[in-house]
Formats: structure tokens, sequence, C-alpha cells
């Protein structure tokens, strides 16, 4: 299994905004096949950051899902949103 954490910093007052645009992406991305689950959460720290938790199967299921027109538009109409880049970090679950 893929682990993906997406942590994004919103400009002020853009959070709602943000939370309504990604509705679609979050619906469309928990219907791929290797979704295991894809759901956003606010920062209980900082009310400006956003973190998308995202589940895969295996590393071929997230390529796929980065190649899908909902993941490139949504990425697309965010920009103008968020302070910076989105810090991405994805790990494998390794079986003990």
């Amino acid at each position: 299994m893929i682990i993906v954490t997406a942590k994004m910093n919103l400009k002020p007052g853009k959070k709602d905004e943000f939370i309504l645009k990604a509705q679609d992406l979050i619906c469309a991305t928990r219907l791929e096949e290797g979704c295991i689950s894809y759901g956003l959460y606010a920062s209980t720290e900082n009310k400006e950051e956003l973190v998308m938790l995202e589940h895969w199967e295996d590393i071929n299921s997230l390529n796929t899902h980065m190649e899908t027109d909902h993941f490139k538009q949504f990425g697309k109409i965010i920009k103008q949103l968020l302070t910076g880049k989105i810090d991405v970090k994805s790990y494998s679950v390794e079986q003990t």
C-alpha cells in the first residue's frame, strides 16, 4: 500500500473556496480503481492549512490517478488559492 500526504497552505480567507473546489476531485478519485481512501483534513493548529491524506493499493494506482483529467484540472484551478507549492510526501507500507 502507498500512503500520500499533500499539505497545502492557503491564502487567508480561501479555505472555504478550496474545500468547495476539492469536492469534485474527492468524489471522482474515490471511484478510481486502486483508491482505498482519499480525504481532505483541516489542521487543528493552523486555520489556513489543509492536508489530503490518500491510501492507494499500489504505486501504479497512484500514478494512474495523477494522469486523470480531474486531478490535472484541480491542480490548475487551485494555484491561485495557495501560498506556495504543495508539500507532497509518499510512503510505502512495509510488511512486518
